[in-house]
């Protein structure tokens, strides 16, 4: 008897010892991927991430994370009967563990072509602008990035989108600090020319510095950009995608123009879908697609007269500069460029650019000789969301030099806000599957992704396969009606959109 209580008492200790040791702890999210509602854990397994970026994510009075973004996330959380801590901590920090894992969430994080396919993504959870800031009394005059690269230093947070976006542009005058706020102390300490800000937080950023915002200024402000919720690599997917579905449901019943409205952040038009929404849909249709041809035909038709000008054939920048100059006088949303064939380019602002051309899709075409209308790309030169006109310079059967327009598409996208009533939606799609326009301007410049609704997906084969037609999808779980048209000018996909109710 003695041996079998002895056996007994081992028993219970090596599983005494196994509890502690953590062998009998919930196994890890990837192998409960195919778990069934009533075995998954109540609280979330992610580690969530976020920096201290008001009016998005910041500590509040009481330390906790608080700001739009976060009560988002806090709403997505209790919603999925979820509780888990938000830590903040340095962007760079945050950013590399994101990427490494395990079950990481890190938010607001800009989604942008080169961080694509570094994460998973939900969102977008907020927009925000990249603008650089200057002394009111000190600072330098800024039109480009050419500008930009030629001051002493531009202070920016490390890994930061706004940083990667300065190291794609190949800046070398770049100072990376912690946070906004360090970046400002040092603009005013006179560290630094300019900080790579933004709009959305900068007058915050100012205050909670005992700053008077009033010292600074926009020198010049570049483009947006929409921002997610990035999840690390290793998070199952089926996560990623109640993330996502529960943020649609934030959307579609309020919730989250509230969380907008609550830090003072713009929210859609509360505008109801007129009873005639086909007829005002087909005009505003027609609108957009006639203005938007009209403004890249005008420039067109003046480059083709130009490249036939004495001046242009003279391959001489100081006498094709004068031609450019009127032409981005009158069109002064446009950056107006001359380019060699060997890809190197000078600008009416700028004169000859640290930045060259053969890297652009359309280019080698222009080069051997074909006009190109409506190429999407985010400019070398200014930074922002541009369309492209270029026109190659013929003597003698051979190209001798490209003459070319970059025609800002979120200034284009504002006027058209302003003749196209909301609660209607609107967008432009080139061939490369690109948003062209978007009436939500972070999406501009940025390529349908694969994790876009399936309905989605299938509206635009429709789109694309039609010159014009009537289709319905889904995209952040809202029903839409929508009218589309195509361009045989640029090539884009005109897309006029409402709920379908």
């Amino acid at each position: 008897m003695s041996i079998n209580r002895n056996i007994i008492f081992l028993f219970f200790l090596i599983t005494g010892l196994l509890i502690v040791s953590g062998c009998t702890t919930q196994a890890p999210l990837s192998e409960t991927t195919d778990a069934g509602p009533e075995d998954k854990l109540k609280d979330s397994q992610l580690r969530i991430i976020t920096e201290e970026f008001s009016p998005f994510n910041y500590a509040g009075p009481d330390g906790k994370p608080t700001g739009q973004s976060t009560d988002i996330v806090q709403e997505i959380l209790a919603r999925q009967n979820q509780k888990a801590e938000i830590e903040i901590m340095p962007w760079s920090e945050g950013y590399g563990l994101a990427q490494s894992g395990p079950y990481v969430a890190l938010y607001s994080t800009g989604r942008t072509q080169e961080r694509e396919n570094l994460f998973k993504w939900a969102g977008p959870v907020a927009s925000f602008d990249y603008t650089l800031y200057a002394m009111n009394t000190t600072g330098p005059a800024i039109n480009s990035l050419e500008a930009a690269k030629k001051t002493k230093s531009i202070g920016v947070i490390k890994d930061d989108v706004r940083h990667q976006f300065l190291l794609e542009n190949n800046f070398n005058n770049i100072k990376t600090f912690e946070s906004d706020s360090e970046c400002l102390k040092s603009l005013v300490s006179g560290e630094i020319t300019l900080w790579f800000g933004s709009s959305a937080s900068a007058a915050e950023v100012a205050a909670n510095e005992g700053i008077d915002p009033m010292t600074i200024s926009a020198a010049y402000t570049v483009r947006t950009v929409d921002m997610y919720i990035a999840f690390s690599p290793d998070t199952p997917d089926y996560v990623v995608k109640e993330w996502q579905e529960t943020l649609n449901a934030i959307k579609q019943d309020g919730t989250y123009n509230e969380i907008r409205e609550k830090y003072k952040m713009p929210v859609p038009s509360s505008a109801e879908v007129p009873k005639s929404a086909d007829a005002v849909a087909e005009q505003a249709l027609n609108t957009m697609s006639a203005e938007t041809d009209s403004l890249f035909r005008a420039v067109l038709r003046t480059y083709e007269v130009m490249a036939a000008a004495e001046d242009a054939h003279s391959g001489e920048w100081e006498k094709i500069r004068p031609l450019l100059a009127v032409l981005e006088e009158n069109e002064p949303d446009a950056r107006t460029w001359y380019a060699l064939t060997d890809g190197s380019y000078y600008t009416v602002v700028d004169g000859l650019t640290s930045a060259n051309l053969m890297d652009r899709k359309y280019f080698p075409g222009v080069v051997a000789g074909d006009e190109s209308v409506g190429a999407v790309v985010v400019s070398h030169s200014t930074g922002k969301n541009t369309g492209i006109v270029a026109v190659p310079i013929m003597i003698n059967g051979d190209v001798a030099g490209v003459l070319g327009a970059s025609l800002y598409l979120d200034t284009l996208t504002d006027k058209l806000r302003d003749e196209i009533p909301e609660p209607f939606i609107f967008y432009a799609i080139d061939n490369e599957r690109t948003f062209a326009i978007h009436s939500d301007k972070g999406k501009i410049s940025q390529e349908i992704s694969e994790d876009t609704e399936e309905s989605f997906k299938l509206a635009v084969e429709k789109i694309y396969a039609q010159k014009s037609g009537t289709v319905e999808y889904y995209d952040g779980g809202i029903k839409y009606t929508a009218v589309f048209k195509s361009s045989e000018l640029t090539g884009w996909h005109f897309v006029i959109a409402w709920p379908a109710g």
